[in-house]
């Protein structure tokens, strides 16, 4: 068992105040059902969605087979992540950083700091309940379409990973469209809206034979 004071986890959702509670039990459990530790009452989460776990060796996140995934950083997990100070984990629409026992003896910056360093990280975001996108921390108006900003939100909610025509087709249209004309227009439609130079965009990235990706840190990931 990792010896120190009890890691302290920060939950962040979108329209409602961060709350914050210590790790110190062996075992958290993540999910919309209310018997869990952390209750995430989202139709994306999962009954039993995740658990957080620590033993001698340190700390842990499991994805409990959830269907829609958990998410660490920008990476989606398969099985077991440990886990390092500053690490975010998320369960559908809920935020959870990790700040490990060493970092919370040093204090943690308070709540609207990390907020803010969080926001000003993400060159591109989203506020799926307000339908809101933010460029630079900036408003986008006038707002996207309904199809430009659910194609977002697909591409958000993955930041990082390869999405195909096919997932694009079932996600925004809810049926298979044969015609991938209709998704190469409305990626173009979409670049034209959030990006700088649409011809040489850094945000909605073609992976060629494979599909779309979202890179909200661009300066980061070495764009």
């Amino acid at each position: 068992m990792p010896s120190g004071s009890a890691p302290l986890l920060i939950i962040r959702r979108q329209d409602t105040a961060a709350t914050e509670i210590e790790w110190t039990g062996d075992v958290l459990t993540i999910g919309r059902d209310s018997a869990n530790d952390i209750i995430i009452d989202h139709p994306l989460a999962s009954r039993r969605h995740a658990r957080l776990e620590r033993d001698e060796n340190g700390y842990y996140v499991r994805d409990l087979e959830s269907t829609n995934g958990t998410v660490v950083n920008t990476d989606r997990i398969e099985g077991v992540c440990q886990l390092h100070n500053q690490d975010r984990i998320w369960v559908a629409d809920a935020e959870i950083i990790f700040n490990d026992p060493e970092a919370t003896q040093k204090g943690t910056l308070p709540l609207e700091i990390l907020k803010r360093v969080r926001q000003a990280d993400e060159a591109l975001r989203i506020d799926s309940r307000a339908k809101e996108v933010y460029v630079a921390g900036r408003l986008l108006d006038p707002p996207l379409t309904v199809k430009e900003f659910q194609l977002l939100e697909l591409l958000y909610n993955y930041k990082g990973q390869v999405i195909s025509k096919d997932e694009i087709a079932r996600g925004v249209w809810d049926y298979e469209v044969y015609d991938y004309n209709a998704i190469d227009a409305l990626i173009y439609r979409l670049r034209q809206r959030v990006e700088t130079d649409p011809a040489n965009p850094r945000f909605v990235v073609t992976v060629r034979g494979f599909g779309y990706k979202l890179i909200a840190h661009p300066e980061t990931d070495g764009r």
